[in-house]
């Protein structure tokens, strides 16, 4: 989005902390742009940086203009994407949610992959748990998202499934490492690392552990994947997680992982979702179908 220059100049000393920094960066002399920041103070009646020896820290007032600024810049993106349809791929942005697992594994190579095939098409990607996930695209505040075991819901449109059944992983020197395969029931004698209840798949663990009756001793709860994964090469605890997660380490030796017999647990996906109430802008839509191609997602 073409900002204007006041703005412009605003968010170039945000960015960089310098007038005269600011000014190299944009071709403009410090003083043009001293007195486009003063314009913007008083037509706001507030300070918009404490000047200080470590150069132009913004202020509570700068900051919310700051936010004003970016949100207009993804708009504008946006608003890009969504003209664009009316042409071909020339620009857009494409904006994802998507649990750790996928960041670990195959995420990166699809968007290097999609980029050399379209280098104006911008990405806003972020990863969290699978309840924030399908909230935010439902919300209409990411277009696609990845979110492990996704329950049936009316208002948003399942497009295919990777299979990732849960699994224990643990040392490999850990008194499971002997086994190929155990029930939930078999492991309440373990001090467990588990993540917290915003993952997919700690909602399995719960549901699982209930079905058999069984408290697990959980000796942590974290909210990331990466984490238990340093605690149980570490450690006596065990961990539960989908084999993308943790096939680094499997093959480098770190981890030893053991099926889980639960049912729901070798039926475990990870989704790819969307809005059923929104029309993907053309990026995100030839974004969903490289990434569903890429992965060999079955139809749902």
């Amino acid at each position: 989005m073409i900002l204007p220059l006041p703005l412009k100049y605003f968010a170039e000393i945000a960015k960089s902390g310098s007038v005269r920094q600011a000014s190299e960066a944009l071709f403009v002399v410090p003083s043009a742009i001293s007195r486009q920041i003063a314009n913007l103070e008083r037509e706001f009646g507030a300070e918009l940086f404490e000047r200080s020896p470590r150069g132009m820290v913004l202020t509570a007032a700068g900051r919310l203009l700051l936010d004003y600024v970016t949100q207009s810049e993804v708009q504008g993106l946006l608003v890009r994407s969504a003209i664009d349809d009316l042409g071909n791929l020339r620009c857009g942005l494409v904006r994802l949610a998507i649990v750790e697992a996928a960041s670990m594994s195959f995420m990166p190579d699809l968007l290097v992959g999609f980029a050399r095939e379209h280098p104006n098409i911008a990405f806003q990607l972020s990863v969290c748990g699978t309840a924030q996930i399908v909230e935010s695209v439902v919300d209409h505040t990411v277009d696609i998202g990845l979110a492990f075991n996704v329950l049936n819901r009316d208002d948003v449109t399942l497009h295919g499934r990777i299979s990732q059944p849960l699994q224990v992983i643990c040392a490999p020197t850990h008194a499971l490492a002997a086994r190929s395969r155990v029930s939930i029931s078999d492991l309440i004698d373990f001090r467990a690392a588990v993540p917290d209840r915003t993952f997919g798949v700690r909602y399995l663990i719960d549901r699982a552990a209930e079905e058999a009756k069984v408290e697990l001793r959980i000796a942590y709860e974290m909210n990331s994947l990466q984490a238990i994964k340093s605690i149980v090469r570490r450690s006596d605890v065990i961990g539960f997680m989908p084999p993308m997660t943790f096939a680094h380490e499997l093959e480098e030796g770190w981890l030893h992982a053991v099926a889980l017999s639960e049912r729901a647990c070798e039926a475990a996906t990870i989704d790819v979702v969307t809005s059923r109430q929104r029309k993907l802008p053309l990026a995100a839509t030839a974004f969903l179908q490289y990434l569903l191609t890429s992965v060999r997602t079955p139809s749902p």
